[in-house]
């Protein structure tokens, strides 16, 4: 006498064959975009550039931004740190300060403990903007 097979083994069968299509198809992306990031982080620490701006490099802004910070603040003060963050390009327009496109410079300037500042350093003019204070 024959024994009838559970159903539950084909069941399992069918979710193993499953998987396995799926791990076939899809791993090799996850490998791709894996190795994107590696790329990505190798670059991170690379300064950060804009080509033919006023205001082309880090340190440019993050001095800018010093300058103006110690102004608004009355003189010298004690900070730690002057630091860019990132490079935005603006979707729209501030009155004074920018035309939708442009490109800024975001500066945090931290002191003992702190965040104290971010400001915004126009790639082209120069000009400061600060949003915090």
């Amino acid at each position: 006498m024959v024994e009838p097979r559970a159903p539950w083994r084909k069941k399992l069968l069918r979710i193993f064959s499953v998987l396995a299509v799926v791990m076939v198809v899809y791993l090799p992306g996850v490998a791709e975009s894996t190795s994107h990031l590696r790329q990505v982080k190798a670059s991170a620490d690379a300064p950060l550039r804009i080509a033919g701006a006023k205001v082309s490099t880090e340190d440019h802004a993050e001095k800018l931004a010093t300058d103006a910070y110690f102004k608004k603040m009355g003189g010298k003060r004690a900070i730690q740190t002057a630091k860019v963050v990132s490079i935005h390009k603006l979707d729209v327009e501030i009155k004074g300060f920018s035309r939708k496109g442009d490109r800024v410079w975001e500066v945090r300037i931290y002191g003992a403990r702190d965040l104290s500042a971010v400001i915004w350093v126009h790639s082209e003019t120069a000009v400061t903007k600060f949003l915090v204070p």
